[in-house]
């Protein structure tokens, strides 16, 4: 079975979690302990997280609106809602979120931010090019079919200069036992970051060089990694354009000056190495 193909089939499996924590609420294994993650998604006054308010500094003096796309948010976006003197407007996205939005209705659970439907590997058929001040996404990147079409597409619908801001645990796929959604690993490797699983490896740094600079920050808890990819100034004329022959691969089209990243890009899914 391919990968898109396992991604289907553990869709049900996510969406029994989340009914689950839903369901559970303020009572739940995720709530009152060390962090209460649900008090955290439906509180309004919870602060924009220091890692990616740090990000958005340059660009966001006060009296600012900032906006961010936060992907595979699950019914109710991580996102801190309040940044002191700024306005945070958040756009959130997820594949499954009519049956969120469904659940949300059936408990009683009035959202922040109402998730909306979208794929990662096809941000840029719903929204513009350069258009986020920043993208996140949290714990959800290592649960779509291919994580580094939606690496592309998040640089691709974020500002140039701006970030993409990826926080997840190392190597979830192997923890998990590739069971359901996870079926990647993030990890760090010296200085690289790199996406695998145990017939895949990539090499992110380097399939992202004419792209986007990538970068690694201290984690509170030592089995997080903690990502920021900084999309090139060079980039801002290359547009994301979807293979009319491949669902699965992306290219960069540019004009003359910009021909030696879109050489780049076509041979960005030869970068994959077979286990």
């Amino acid at each position: 079975m391919d990968s898109k193909g396992k991604w289907k089939d553990g869709l049900p499996n996510e969406l029994e979690h989340w009914r689950h924590w839903l369901a559970s609420g303020r009572d739940g294994a995720f709530a009152g302990g060390r962090f209460d993650d649900y008090e955290w998604r439906t509180n309004p006054n919870t602060v924009l997280q220091a890692h990616i308010a740090r990000h958005l500094e340059p660009f966001a003096p006060p009296g600012t609106t900032i906006s961010i796309l936060d992907v595979g948010a699950g019914p109710l976006t991580c996102v801190g809602k309040k940044w002191p003197e700024r306005i945070v407007h958040i756009v959130a996205v997820d594949p499954l979120a009519e049956q969120y939005n469904q659940l949300l209705k059936q408990l009683n659970i009035a959202p922040l931010v109402r998730v909306q439907f979208a794929e990662v590997e096809r941000l840029s058929e719903h929204f513009p090019l350069n258009h986020f001040d920043l993208v996140n996404c949290q714990n959800a990147l290592d649960h779509v079919y291919d994580p580094f079409v939606g690496i592309q597409q998040m640089l691709a619908v974020v500002k140039p200069q701006h970030a993409v801001v990826l926080l997840h645990r190392v190597n979830e796929g192997e923890r998990e036992g590739y069971y359901g959604l996870h079926q990647w690993n993030f990890s760090r490797e010296g200085d690289e970051f790199t996406i695998w699983n145990k017939d895949l490896h990539l090499s992110v740094n380097e399939a992202l060089t004419p792209i986007a600079d990538v970068h690694f920050h201290e984690a509170w808890e030592s089995d997080l990694l903690v990502v920021s990819l900084i999309k090139k100034e060079e980039a801002t004329e290359a547009i994301f354009a979807h293979s009319k022959s491949s669902p699965d691969l992306w290219i960069l089209s540019a004009s003359p000056p910009q021909r030696s990243i879109a050489w780049y890009a076509k041979r960005l899914f030869g970068l994959w190495t077979r286990r």
